[in-house]
């Protein structure tokens, strides 16, 4: 490779973070996702910071590691717990753990190039940060990418005790996170450690055990579902995979792990999970509710939440063939044929080709579904190593065991997690592909170059062509929407449906409200508005998380307070409901019993008590007559006179279907109290104008030329300047 390439790769390496860095920021400010696990994580990180207590009063499903975490940094830096934070974690999260893997591939190949999509491939495998910010799930996939990293990194200069405290530290984190991905992450590295062990005989004894516990352990971990197909599809795949990439790790293994380094890597882990126990319990949470949040919770979760794998079309014949290969290949010791190598050179470029059809939008299958389906049964044919006698193969059997159990990650819940379970691919595939680059080149002789530049620019383009659509996407959304201005959530900008439906359900929740619930838990208008929960045990789905005595404590305290508001979100109930999830429980059905709908904007609907009223702030009632339409307006006091009206589609703001001025429309006007209940006369309003208090305002307008759906009508309020100073919604 000349000079001139390795100045265009290193360049290409820069141009390719700095776009990303830039696409990561579009992506995660113009995101807001329903379900709201977002608001949800910030609410409970806020009440941990005030209050501790951890699972006793303050609830979540992950362990205590993140929270001490996140504590930290926000007693360092000063931080509020808000949307546009969590943003910020994230982007960190997100650029940290591709930023790990390109750093590990670029370690182990010198090359910037392979180092570049690697950064690119990593960053587009976990895109799916942009729908839950701050939540575990990215803190997660940084600690495996850091622990993968740094202990290749270790390991490769043969420090041993370095490699297992790096581990067993990450190790702790991980179990104290998400106890399965704790357990997922300690079983790859045990059984690198088992394989490394001297003497040989041990290590082989130690490698039978290993391959014991890989075949019944996803048996005992998947019970509960065990009868859905998908679930034992997902078993077998994570078993085959975890046998043939155990045989491949036995094949880059030499035995120079001992006693004593076993040891120390169980001490360091013990000692980390300790000291973060003790610091939990210190924080007011008691040893029972320690152990039922970290230990028992979770294992009830299969029985609670669960989301099915798609696995795509001959997954379960590749697992198949490839265990019967990698048994017959490495059993029998056929790598010692240069013949058998190279044969397997040539099955990872064909594996290559299949594989960039995806980022290349060749197939329509996305990165994490390949991979899932087809990357992690053929981890061990880019693990073994082919040029006998080197060392080559050390640091891709590490990564392939890791991820192989990291796959188990994406059960029981096949949705984000498949991208956080499966993103090490990236990393193995590029040094797999640079190992069999010596092997093919031999073979094609004088050939060789002319393969080598076009296999590098194939890297390439795809490196640019991951890049420019992330980049063109968030390039898409970013400029044209418009910010959302909610407190702690400014400067993120959504579509104008959205962002005009959550302005107007702030505000009548700042104007209606003193305590808020979400149902399912929508955390993120608690945090907008500084309205409280009724109590700090705050789940998503409380309806099938909360006990009934928690449950109970809710009722209690909406029950006493004046003026509680439930905020429901339809669509995610609807979504529930079709997956076979309905909601029930007592609080369920006291809500039920005790509130009834006031309005609903794009799917959010504003629950009050039954038998009260509300002025419902910034919406409007619209009455089609013969020859004109009446509008019947409900307002707060505007920051500046409204000079004109304009009525538009929710989501095309910019593009007026009809503008009202004192040409075509008269009004009349009168005061309003929050009930909505008139305090004085009915006068003639004129433009400009600018009530004092909340007012309801009658305009009789010309109609629209081209109806807008009913529903969707937005009206936008106007000073003389043209900017808004007001925005309403016509309600069905």
């Amino acid at each position: 490779m000349n000079s001139a390439w390795r100045t265009f790769s290193w360049i290409l390496f820069t141009a390719v973070g700095a776009a990303l860095a830039l696409a990561g920021f579009w992506l995660l400010f113009t995101t807001f996702m329903v379900y709201d696990d977002e608001g949800y994580v910030l609410l409970s990180l806020q009440n941990f910071s005030l209050h501790g207590a951890l699972y006793d009063r303050v609830y979540t499903q992950y362990g205590p590691f993140p929270y001490f975490f996140y504590d930290a940094l926000h007693r360092i830096f000063g931080f509020a717990f808000t949307n546009t934070t969590g943003r910020w974690m994230t982007l960190v999260s997100w650029l940290g753990t591709a930023g790990a893997c390109a750093a590990l591939v670029g370690r182990q190949t010198r090359s910037a190039l392979w180092a570049a999509f690697t950064l690119a491939g990593v960053f587009i495998f976990i895109w799916v940060m942009i729908n839950e910010p701050v939540h575990p799930g990215g803190l997660l996939a940084l600690l495996i990418a850091l622990g993968t990293w740094l202990g290749a990194e270790a390991w490769e200069k043969q420090q041993i005790n370095r490699f297992v405290s790096i581990t067993s530290l990450v190790g702790a984190a991980l179990t104290l996170t998400k106890i399965n991905v704790g357990v997922f992450f300690l079983g790859a590295t045990f059984t690198w450690l088992a394989v490394n062990t001297a003497p040989a005989t041990t290590a082989r004894t130690l490698a039978w055990l290993v391959a014991a516990g890989c075949a019944l352990l996803p048996f005992a971990l998947m019970r509960a579902l065990f009868d859905a197909s998908w679930v034992r599809l997902f078993a077998f795949i994570f078993a085959g995979s975890a046998l043939t990439t155990l045989l491949a790790a036995r094949t880059a293994a030499r035995p120079v792990v001992t006693g004593r380094n076993w040891g120390w890597c169980a001490a360091v882990f013990a000692g980390a999970a300790t000291l973060l126990c003790v610091l939990t319990l210190t924080r007011g949470t008691s040893l029972h509710g320690l152990l039922n949040g970290v230990v028992f919770e979770p294992l009830k979760h299969p029985g609670v939440y669960f989301f099915p794998m798609n696995w795509r079309i001959g997954s379960d014949w590749l697992a198949a063939a490839s265990l019967g290969l990698a048994a017959w290949i490495l059993v029998t010791n056929r790598l010692a044929r240069p013949g058998v190598c190279e044969w397997l050179a040539w099955a990872r470029v064909a594996v290559a080709g299949l594989f960039l059809c995806s980022p290349l939008q060749i197939i329509p299958t996305s990165l994490a579904a390949w991979s899932m389906s087809y990357g992690v049964t053929l981890a061990w044919l880019f693990a073994v190593p082919l040029q006998p006698g080197t060392r080559t193969g050390e640091t891709r059997a590490w990564v392939a065991l890791v991820l192989v159990f990291a796959f188990l990650h994406a059960y029981p819940v096949a949705g984000s997690q498949i991208n956080w379970a499966t993103y090490l691919w990236i990393p193995l595939f590029a040094l797999g592909l640079h190992d069999a680059a010596p092997l093919l080149r031999r073979r094609l002789g004088r050939w060789a170059t002319v393969a080598t530049w076009a296999g590098m620019l194939l890297i390439a383009s795809t490196t640019v062509v991951m890049t420019s659509r992330l980049a063109k996407i968030g390039w898409s959304r970013y400029p044209v929407s418009q910010r959302l201005n909610l407190p702690g959530a400014e400067n993120i900008r959504l579509p104008d449906d959205s962002t005009y439906a959550l302005r107007i359900v702030y505000e009548n929740l700042k104007a209606h409200a003193d305590l808020l619930f979400g149902f399912p838990g929508l955390y993120s208008a608690n945090l907008w508005t500084g309205i409280p929960t009724p109590t700090l045990t705050n789940a998503t789905h409380w309806f099938s998380l909360l006990s009934p005595a928690r449950q109970q404590e809710i009722i209690d305290r909406i029950a006493a307070s004046p003026r509680p508001v439930l905020l429901v979100q339809r669509d995610v109930l609807k979504y529930l409901a079709k997956g076979g999830f309905p909601t029930k429980g007592p609080l369920h059905d006291w809500l039920m019993a005790n509130f009834e709908p006031s309005f609903s904007l794009d799917g959010y609907e504003f629950w009050i008590r039954r038998g009260r009223q509300i002025a419902i702030l910034s919406t409007a009632r619209q009455v089609d007559r013969p020859d004109d339409q009446e509008l019947t307006l409900t307002l707060a006091q505007p920051a500046r006179p409204v000079a004109r009206m304009e009525l538009c589609a929710d989501n095309a703001s910019h593009w007026p279907r009809l503008i009202l001025t004192a040409a075509n429309t008269t009004m009349t006007g009168q005061a309003i109290d929050l009930e909505g209940v008139g305090k004085g006369p009915v006068q003639p309003v004129q433009f400009p104008f600018a009530p004092s208090g909340l007012s309801r305002i009658t305009v009789r307008a010309p109609k629209l030329t081209e109806p807008i759906t009913r529903g969707h009508t937005l009206i936008l309020l106007r000073d003389a300047a043209g900017a808004i100073v007001g925005e309403v919604r016509v309600l069905e």
